[in-house]
């Protein structure tokens, strides 16, 4: 039996190198472009191609199966509309919006997506999913990489450092970390805080037993000036890729605007994941699904919001907690299952952790002291007290517990590590 699954599996491996060989060339389109609107409307313009010189993501797994996020942007061949690649993602926009100002005024927000670089001519189609959880054309773009105008590689000048080595960039989740707020004379305390950030990810669990899967890169961007932007405090800097807190008006929210400048300076870097390292002590961060995330590399919980905040961006977990005040508003309709695998709300609740239920645990579980550590449906998550459930008591997800993932957030984790690895 296990010589027959290694046959299929093999056969699968081949199969998906001859269509990437077939389709692609070894390196990587950056389609950068603009996403506007509010919470009634949105719109994609296009912005700038740009060739980069490294493709890292896989060769094999063209195709995104986990149909996570709030955008996907789908590749066909023009001439036989065959889907040749597609990837899930959502992105700070998309959190924008459910504000009470986007409600209101447009936003504009520059956005990236990488694709493998086409030797075929293409129909690039990007979707989003409404509150239905139905996804729509939004916009497409025609594109022949041997006749349009597509920029030159750029060259970054920052310095790239081998954190971990796990195998081939193809083979193996690629992240990369990189300095923001960090000057000349902060070099010696950004390579501690990349060996800080780098342990954290490999010493939790489930990165821990797959360090073999994984490429941690540390790109040494240099600030003008030292820390990062904190507008409660009138503290302005220029850093390398512009973080600053207060991001949609949430004082702990570290976010960058400058989406170009941030790709500009991993223009050499081999990466599936980015995570923004921030020279400061003030608590925060964020996470967005195959988007970014930041940490506050300086804070004492730096370790827990590296687990957390990445959660977020590479596994699509969501945050768990129901009492801390956050400026979206109603994430979560109550008459749709989200996408995001550690929340429910009964919806659909059979294709979340209901096969991970012992057949004595009561739905909804009762939060109580005979429960810790059992696996059960749990009210209050995703922001809200009601309506919205959780799989544990207590989570990475949903408070400050460092290496404390519960596990239905470490199954959806490694699903996502063997998505990427092997």
């Amino acid at each position: 039996m296990k010589k027959i699954i290694f046959i299929l599996l093999f056969i699968s491996y081949l199969n998906g190198f001859s269509q990437y060989n077939r389709y692609f060339e070894d390196r990587c389109l950056r389609i950068d472009y603009f996403h506007s609107g509010n919470i009634e409307h949105e719109y994609f313009r296009p912005d700038e191609l740009i060739e980069k010189t490294i493709w890292a993501g896989s060769k094999i797994n063209l195709i995104d199966t986990f149909n996570y996020g709030k955008i996907r942007v789908m590749v066909y061949e023009k001439l036989t509309s065959k889907l040749i690649y597609s990837r899930t993602y959502s992105s700070l926009f998309e959190e924008w919006r459910t504000t009470t100002e986007g409600k209101g005024s447009c936003g504009n927000f520059s956005e990236t997506v990488l694709i493998p670089f086409p030797k075929v001519v293409v129909n690039v189609v990007f979707q989003s999913r409404d509150s239905l959880n139905k996804w729509h054309d939004i916009a497409s773009q025609i594109i022949n990489t041997k006749k349009d105008f597509i920029l030159k590689p750029k060259t970054s000048p920052s310095e790239i450092n081998e954190l971990h080595h796990g195998g081939n960039v193809n083979e193996k989740l690629d992240i990369a970390i990189i300095a923001d707020g960090y000057t000349m004379a902060d070099l010696e305390k950004m390579k501690t805080d990349f060996q800080t950030l780098k342990n954290a990810i490999l010493k939790s669990k489930p990165y821990e037993k797959n360090a073999d899967k994984i490429n941690i890169w540390g790109v040494m961007a240099i600030s003008k000036q030292s820390g990062v932007t904190n507008p409660s405090d009138s503290f302005y800097v220029k850093s390398a890729v512009g973080c600053s807190f207060n991001t949609i008006n949430s004082d702990r929210y570290l976010m960058t605007m400058e989406n170009k400048l941030l790709h500009d300076q991993l223009a050499n870097a081999a990466y599936d994941q980015i995570i923004i390292m921030c020279n400061t002590n003030k608590y925060g961060g964020g996470g967005i699904y195959n988007f970014y995330s930041t940490v506050a590399a300086g804070n004492p919980q730096v370790n827990y919001l590296i687990e957390h905040e990445f959660g977020h961006a590479f596994a699509g977990l969501a945050d768990e907690y129901y009492t801390s005040s956050v400026t979206v508003e109603n994430f979560y309709p109550l008459n749709i299952e989200p996408w995001e695998p550690n929340i429910t709300t009964l919806i659909g609740f059979d294709k979340k952790w209901k096969n991970m239920l012992d057949s004595t645990t009561v739905v909804p579980t009762p939060d109580s002291k005979e429960n810790n550590n059992v696996i059960g449906v749990y009210e209050g998550g995703g922001y809200m007290k009601k309506g919205v459930y959780r799989p544990y008591i207590d989570c990475t997800m949903k408070s400050i517990h460092y290496d404390a993932l519960c596990p239905v957030c470490l199954r959806a984790t490694q699903w996502m590590i063997d998505f990427y690895a092997r």
